[in-house]
C-alpha cells in the first residue's frame, strides 16, 4: 500500500511538473528555463516599510541579463538564504528592522534552514540551535533557553500570543513546518514589551507569506527504525501549501496529515516511552492591500490531534492513555502607514485550545480517569510607531488580554483574568560620528485583575564600533504570575500515592536579566560571536513536600526559592570553498537554586553545537547538524504532573537534608542528524533521506528521546 502511495503521488507531482511548464510558457513574459544542474535559490522579497535602513536590494532580487548567467550560482546565493542576514525582524523592537540593525540581539532560523534540517515541527527545528535545549516530556516536546523552562519562554505566532499550556508547558510538535516562514528568537527579559512569561524570552513563529503570483508545494515522507522499538508502524508525513499574489490581495493556503506510532525504549514492560500520534492540520492568512498604505491582514490555524501511549505502573496496574486535542488560532490585524516609517496598527488574536484527556485501567475501572481540559485567550493591542526625527523612533501602544481555564484538575472548575497593558519605547541613534550607537530604553506597565500593577522596563544599546565590530547589551525586569493550575490545583494520583495541591496565595515570580553580546566579521565569509547572560530570580514556585498520612503524600506549591541562572555562549559561523558552511557553537550554563544551594534540575553545565551544510553543483544538498549535552543533575524520578521542568520536579520522601539534596546524574550523549537531498527539474522538484539520532543514543529515565529512525520522501514546488 505504502508503494503504490508513493508511486501515485509522483505520477501527481509529475503531472503538476508538465502542467506548471506548459502554463508559464503561455504566459507572454514567461522567463526561460536555467541550464539544467543549476540550483536555483529563492530570494526573499523585502517589503518597503519607508525605513531608510530598510530598502529591497535590487541586485539581489533583479536577475541578471540572460547571456551574462554564470554557469553556477555564486556563494552568496548559495547560503544567504541560509540566515536571513539581510533579512527583516519584528520581534525585538515590536516593529520591522533590518535583522543587523536591531538592539535587541535576534536569532533568525530562516526558511531555507528549516528545510534542510529535514525538520518535521518545531521541537526538531530548534534541536540544535545553540543555547537552547529540547527535551522530550509525556505531552511531546519542550524548550529550555538560557537554562530556564519552557514556562518562562513566552511563545508567539506573528508577534500574538498561543494559548494551551499542558503543565506550564508549550508543546512544540503542535507547531509544524510547513506554514512557518522563519523562527525568530530573543534572549533574556522581554517583558517591556511582550509582557507576562517572558523572562526566558521569545520564541515567535513567524508564517508563511504569499510572495509570487502562484505557488505550490507538496512534501510527503515515510520513516521508522527498527522493530523492537517502534514496531511495525511507521511515521507518515504530508504537507501541501498554495499561495497566490496580485496587487490587491496575496493569500496563502495549507494542510498537513502526520501519524506516527509510539516508540518504546524498554520492551520488557508494556509501558511505552513515547506516544502514539496522528493529526491534521490546516490554515493559511489573506493580507488585502489595496491602496499600499492600508493594509487588512487575517489567519487562522487548526490542529487537530489524537495520542495514545501506555503507562503502567510498580504495583502491576497498566493504563491505556489517550489525549484529544483541538487547537484553534484565528489572527487579525488593520496597518495603516504615512510618513516615511509611521504606521497604526490594531492587532487581535482568539485563541482556543481544548484537550480530552482518558486513562483507562485494563481489566478495571477503579482508577479510571477522563477530564476534559479548554484553555480560552483573547489579545488586542493598538500601536502606534512614530518617527520623531531619522535617528529618533517611538513606539507605544495598549495592549488587553483575557484568559479562561476550565478543567476538572482545577479545585474551582472555572478560572479567569484579565490584564491591561500600556507600553513606550524610544530606538534613539545617539551618534553617527565614526561608529553608530543606537539606544533604546522601553517601560511597560500591566494592570492584573488577580495580581495589580507590575512594572517592567529595560534598557538596549547597540554599537556598531566598525562595520565588521558589533556590541549590543541589554538590562530588563520581568515577571510571570502564577498560571491557574499553579494556584487551584488540585489532583490527586492513588496509583502512584501522592496529592498536589495549588495554593491560592502565591506571588508573581520576578527577575532581573542581563545580556552582553559582540560580534566580529573579518571577513566576509566569516563570523565570530560571543555573549553572557544572567538572571536572577525571586519567589520562584516550587513544589514542596506538605504533609503525610497513610494513603498518600501531599506536595504544595509556594513561593520558597530564589535563582540564577548565568552563562557564556560562543559561535563561529564560516563558508569555504563555496559550497560548504559550517557552524560551532558552545555554551556553559551554571545555575544554582539559592534555597537549597545545588544546581537547578536538568541542566547541563557544557553543551556544544554543530551545523554542516553542503550546497554542491548538480542539485546535491547535504546538511549534519549535532549537539552534544554534559551530564545534568537530578533529584527526582517523578514527572507525572511536572513535565520534567526544573524546579518543579518533586523531591524524593526522605527523610534528612543530606538523603533530599542527593544528586542523580543523566548521561552525557551526542544527538546527530544527516540529511541528504537531490533537487530535479531545475530546483522544483527533490528527493531526500535523512537519519535521526544516528549514534542512537538515549536514556530511558533522563534522555527518553527516540532512537535511531530513518526516513525518505520527495517535494515538489510549482
Amino acid at each position: 500500500m505504502l508503494s503504490q502511495l508513493f508511486r501515485s503521488t509522483f505520477y501527481l507531482c509529475i503531472f503538476f511538473l508538465i502542467w506548471s511548464n506548459l502554463h508559464s510558457q503561455s504566459k507572454p513574459n514567461g522567463k526561460q528555463s536555467k541550464p539544467n544542474g543549476k540550483t536555483e535559490i529563492p530570494t526573499q522579497t523585502q517589503t518597503t516599510t519607508g525605513d531608510p535602513n530598510v530598502e529591497t536590494n535590487q541586485a539581489e532580487s533583479t536577475n541578471p541579463p540572460e547571456g551574462n548567467k554564470p554557469e553556477e550560482v555564486s556563494e552568496d546565493d548559495r547560503f544567504k538564504d541560509l540566515d536571513h542576514k539581510n533579512g527583516i525582524v519584528v520581534t525585538g523592537s515590536r516593529g520591522e528592522r533590518r535583522l543587523k540593525d536591531s538592539a535587541v540581539a535576534t536569532e533568525v532560523i530562516s526558511r531555507k534552514r528549516i528545510e534542510q534540517t529535514g525538520a518535521r515541527n518545531l521541537g526538531e527545528v530548534l534541536d540544535t540551535q545553540l543555547g537552547i535545549n529540547v527535551t522530550p516530556f509525556f505531552g511531546g516536546s519542550q524548550v529550555q533557553m538560557l537554562g530556564l523552562d519552557s514556562k518562562y519562554v513566552l511563545f508567539l505566532v506573528d508577534g500574538q500570543r498561543v494559548a494551551g499550556r499542558l503543565n506550564n508547558t508549550i508543546d512544540l510538535t503542535r507547531f509544524k513546518v510547513q506554514n512557518i516562514e522563519r523562527i525568530e528568537i530573543v534572549k533574556g527579559s522581554s517583558s517591556s514589551l511582550y509582557g507576562a512569561d517572558a523572562i526566558g524570552g521569545v520564541i515567535n513563529i513567524i508564517t508563511k507569506q504569499a510572495e509570487k503570483p502562484e505557488h505550490y508545494q507538496f512534501r510527503t515522507s515515510y520513516g521508522n527504525g527498527r522493530q523492537m522499538n517502534f514496531g511495525s508502524q511507521g511515521e507518515k508525513n504530508m504537507i501541501a501549501d498554495v499561495g497566490f499574489k496580485n496587487d490587491f490581495v496575496a493569500t496563502n493556503f495549507f494542510g498537513g496529515f502526520n501519524q506516527s506510532a509510539a516508540y518504546d525504549l524498554d520492551p520488557k514492560t508494556p509501558a511505552t516511552t513515547g506516544n502514539s500520534f496522528q493529526d491534521n492540520n490546516l490554515g493559511g492568512n489573506m493580507t488585502f492591500n489595496p491602496d499600499g498604505q492600508f493594509k487588512v491582514k487575517t489567519g487562522i490555524n487548526y490542529l487537530n490531534r489524537n495520542q495514545a501511549g501506555v503507562d503502567s505502573r510498580a504495583t502491576g496496574g497498566v493504563f491505556d492513555r489517550t489525549n484529544m486535542t483541538n487547537d484553534f488560532l484565528a489572527l487579525g490585524a488593520l496597518e495603516y502607514t504615512y510618513g516615511k516609517r509611521n504606521m497604526v496598527s490594531l492587532r487581535g488574536n482568539f485563541s482556543r485550545w481544548e484537550n480530552h484527556y482518558k486513562l483507562d485501567q485494563r481489566n478495571s475501572n477503579e482508577l479510571d480517569v477522563k477530564e476534559i481540559t479548554n484553555e480560552f485567550s483573547s489579545q488586542g493591542v493598538a500601536q502606534i510607531d512614530h518617527e520623531v526625527h531619522k535617528d529618533h523612533m517611538i513606539t507605544a501602544g495598549v495592549e488587553s488580554f483575557s484568559e479562561e481555564l476550565q478543567t476538572d484538575r482545577l479545585a474551582r472548575r472555572n478560572a479567569y483574568r484579565t490584564r491591561r497593558a500600556a507600553f513606550i519605547q524610544d530606538e534613539w541613534v545617539i551618534w553617527r560620528q565614526g561608529f553608530v550607537w543606537r539606544l533604546v530604553p522601553g517601560v511597560r506597565h500591566d494592570v492584573d485583575s488577580q495580581f495589580g500593577g507590575q512594572t517592567t522596563p529595560k534598557i538596549a544599546t547597540k554599537i556598531d564600533i566598525t562595520s565588521d565590530l558589533v556590541f549590543r547589551a541589554s538590562y530588563g525586569k520581568g515577571f510571570r504570575p502564577p498560571s491557574f493550575r499553579e494556584l487551584y490545583l488540585r489532583f490527586e494520583n492513588p496509583g502512584v500515592g501522592y496529592t498536589v495541591e495549588g495554593n491560592d496565595k502565591l506571588r508573581p515570580e520576578k527577575s532581573t536579566t542581563v545580556n552582553a553580546d559582540l560580534e566580529y566579521t573579518p571577513f566576509k565569509f566569516w563570523t565570530l560571536s560571543l555573549s553572557v547572560f544572567r538572571n536572577d530570580i525571586t519567589d520562584l514556585i516550587q513544589y514542596s513536600f506538605g504533609t503525610r498520612t497513610s494513603e498518600f503524600a501531599t506536595f504544595q506549591l509556594k513561593n520558597v526559592q530564589r535563582a540564577y541562572t548565568r552563562g557564556v555562549e560562543a559561535g563561529s559561523r564560516v563558508r569555504f570553498l563555496k559550497y560548504f558552511a559550517l557552524e560551532l557553537g558552545y555554551n556553559q550554563t551554571d545555575t544554582r537554586d539559592l534555597t537549597t544551594d545545588r544546581p537547578l534540575e536538568g541542566r547541563a553545565l557544557h553543551q556544544g553545537t554543530m551545523n554542516f551544510f553542503v550546497n554542491a553543483p548538480g542539485g546535491w544538498e547535504f546538511a549534519l547538524r549535532a549537539k552534544r549535552l554534559d551530564k545534568r543533575p537530578f533529584y527526582s524520578t517523578t514527572n507525572d504532573f511536572t513535565a520534567g521542568t526544573s524546579t518543579a520536579l518533586i523531591d524524593q520522601q526522605t527523610r534528612t537534608p543530606e538523603e533530599n539534596n542527593k544528586v542523580v546524574y543523566g548521561k552525557p550523549f551526542t544527538l546527530l542528524n544527516v540529511r541528504l537531498e537531490k533537487k530535479f527539474f531545475e530546483g522544483r522538484m527533490s528527493l531526500f533521506f535523512g537519519v535521526d539520532n544516528l549514534l542512537d543514543q538515549y536514556e530511558l529515565t533522563y534522555n527518553p528521546i527516540r532512537p535511531r529512525f530513518y526516513y525518505g520522501g520527495l517535494q515538489a514546488t510549482f
